[in-house]
């Protein structure tokens, strides 16, 4: 019997800065596109800044915005440079599944599984013992591991093994594959936040997909928040958002059951799969989860998604985190300080 099959992506992210989600994105280039709002006489300071704001297309299968309010073009174009220049650097060093000329990348590691140790970047290093952590956090929910055979990690719980002194790392089982996704592009876009933080900058935005990393605070506003909106499942466009949160110097994240999916013979299928089953997670539609660190955010999300609601309120207690879920008949829950950063609902 034929299968038809369907590959959808859709959305440019599930969580979406209010003051830049009404813009049209002509997605015609896969190159940065810029543009300048006016002069803002900002309400918490007598600084004028303008904000500024591009779109990148290239990496991490997604779009990427990055805005920033400064005093001119020159200052915004150091700190757009520098996002674009890390951007192509992780999506290069972090994939999965394609090589790059003088790169060893994740790639790389796994064409080598049971072969012989990889040479690789202390950023990759890193990130695979960030798996790991995370692997043990989470009851085995996020498995960087579970990239060719399922549940594979259940057999060979070292068979990453990392050199650290020597920046090497060694598949030891020919079927094991590593595929970082579940971590990798909030790991990358925390790196991009810290070093941006360090070069300077003092209010922005660095949005990866949908994922929000929130730099410093609004200058128009006196309580220097941003809006933040979690899109509802429904993706309804009389009521397009499920929570709108005034938030500033966090992050907030969400994993979705209606971004990225296949049909098969007319059955949605998505990416988030539920390593104790097998097959995509069934409990919610959406989870959302609000931490400082956008890395961590990334990684709670995935496993919020997976385990049950329980489960997930006990997770997000021990990190600390807040988080709303909405669930497959459109039911909404939400850790005990969530109502205190809502200030809207659909």
């Amino acid at each position: 019997m034929n299968k038809k099959i369907k590959l959808t992506i859709v959305g440019l992210g599930l969580c979406l800065a209010l003051s830049s989600c009404n813009k049209k994105v002509e997605k015609v280039k896969p190159e940065a596109k810029s543009k300048v709002e006016s002069s803002i006489s900002t309400e918490n300071s007598n600084q004028e800044v303008k904000k500024y704001e591009t779109t990148i297309y290239d990496y991490f299968d997604t779009i990427t915005t990055f805005s920033a309010y400064c005093q001119n073009e020159e200052e915004f174009n150091k700190y757009k440079d520098l996002v674009e220049k890390r951007m192509a650097e992780y999506h290069k060093l972090f994939n999965n599944y394609d090589k790059f000329d003088g790169v060893n990348n994740v790639t790389t590691l796994n064409e080598n599984a049971g072969k012989e140790k990889v040479k690789l970047d202390k950023k990759i290093i890193d990130l695979l013992n960030e798996g790991k952590k995370w692997y043990k956090e989470t009851d085995g929910d996020i498995n960087i591991c579970y990239g060719r055979v399922l549940k594979i990690w259940l057999d060979h719980r070292e068979a990453a093994l990392e050199d650290e002194k020597n920046q090497t790392a060694y598949i030891n089982d020919k079927e094991v594959q590593v595929d970082i996704g579940g971590i990798g592009k909030g790991y990358a876009t925390e790196l991009i936040k810290d070093e941006l933080i360090e070069k300077g900058l003092k209010s922005g935005i660095l949005s990866v997909g949908g994922d929000v990393a929130i730099i410093g605070e609004n200058p128009t506003k006196k309580d220097g928040n941003f809006k933040i909106a979690v899109q509802d499942p429904s993706l309804s466009e009389e009521h397009p958002y499920s929570s709108i949160v005034a938030i500033k110097n966090t992050s907030l994240v969400t994993s979705g059951d209606y971004q990225r999916y296949f049909e098969i013979d007319g059955k949605r299928y998505h990416h988030i799969i539920d390593p104790n089953t097998n097959y995509p997670s069934t409990n919610f539609k959406s989870v959302s989860v609000m931490t400082d660190d956008i890395s961590k955010a990334d990684a709670l999300s995935t496993a919020l998604f997976i385990k049950n609601l329980e489960e997930g309120k006990k997770l997000a207690k021990k990190y600390k985190v807040e988080a709303y879920w909405i669930d497959q008949d459109g039911n909404t829950f939400k850790t005990e300080n969530w109502d205190k950063y809502e200030t809207e609902k659909n």
